[in-house]
């Protein structure tokens, strides 16, 4: 009976039925929103969903570094890298940036677990109040 039910679970994991998470190998996949912080000019919350690229399962226990700089103006601008925190969500993780001034920024993901990988996505800040009152999402592709 007992070796019945060991060979059960993995033939149901294979099916798809249990959340697998992404394998440790695969290319990661990201999207990111932020929202500016309440009360704190050029300084936002990012809100980091990660996936397999190929699988689109969620990338969980991931370490990683978030860090920023202006494409338009190489080295002038660039922003401390910050830590990301796990979210209560498997796959969710947030990070506190402050930025220089308000513009197009590349946001790099620079991962140490899984494995060691860097995912940058470009987005744009600041909004018609010069406050950066927008949200700023990416959902494109990793690059």
């Amino acid at each position: 009976m007992i070796i019945d039910r060991i060979l059960v679970v993995p033939a149901v994991a294979g099916l798809g039925l249990l959340p697998v998470p992404a394998d440790a190998g695969e290319r990661k996949a990201a999207e990111v929103e932020c929202m500016p912080a309440e009360h704190q000019t050029l300084t936002y919350d990012c809100m980091i969903t990660l996936k397999g690229r190929k699988s689109g399962m969620p990338i969980v226990d991931a370490e990683f570094m978030v860090g920023a700089d202006m494409p338009s103006m190489p080295g002038a601008h660039s922003v401390r890298p910050v830590p990301a925190e796990p979210h209560d969500i498997p796959g969710m993780y947030r990070a506190r940036i402050e930025l220089e001034m308000i513009g197009e920024w590349n946001l790099r993901l620079d991962f140490t677990k899984p494995d060691r990988d860097r995912v940058n996505k470009k987005l744009h800040f600041g909004g018609m109040d010069g406050h950066g009152g927008h949200d700023h999402t990416s959902h494109g592709q990793t690059e």
